[in-house]
């Protein structure tokens, strides 16, 4: 393995441990109630894409996944795609030091934001299912 590939790797680990510990934080500190405030909510009284995510993980650490889907559908969705392309790129950066998405990436990027959009106005709909 070439150095510039090792500084790459050590690189990716120390953030992907960074990244778990705030994980474990987040999900132990979610356990004892103390869940992320949505600043969205707050200001406009309706739901983000994003609302509901802390109690979809927290749902998954148990198993609960009716309760997980219940809270975030549309996260739960694309969240095994979304690590798919995290994986992707993260092979890619370590392998070749290339940060940048293929048009495909940055299509699916666009995609999800799209979707996201989309999914945050049907939310707050009359209609949708609480």
């Amino acid at each position: 393995m070439v150095i510039w590939e090792r500084e790459r790797l050590r690189q990716t680990v120390c953030a992907a441990a960074l990244l778990a510990l705030l994980g474990a934080a987040g999900l132990l500190l979610s356990q004892e109630g103390a869940g992320i405030p949505c600043v969205f909510h707050l200001i406009t009284g309706l739901d983000c894409p994003g609302c509901g995510v802390t109690r979809m993980l927290r749902a998954l650490a148990v198993g609960d996944i009716t309760a997980a889907w219940r809270y975030n559908p549309f996260v739960m969705a694309v969240s095994p795609l979304l690590l798919l392309l995290l994986l992707r790129l993260t092979v890619r950066y370590v392998a070749t030091g290339n940060r940048m998405l293929t048009r495909g990436e940055n299509a699916f990027v666009w995609a999800l934001i799209a979707g996201l959009i989309l999914f945050g106005i049907l939310r707050n709909m009359p209609f949708y299912p609480y």
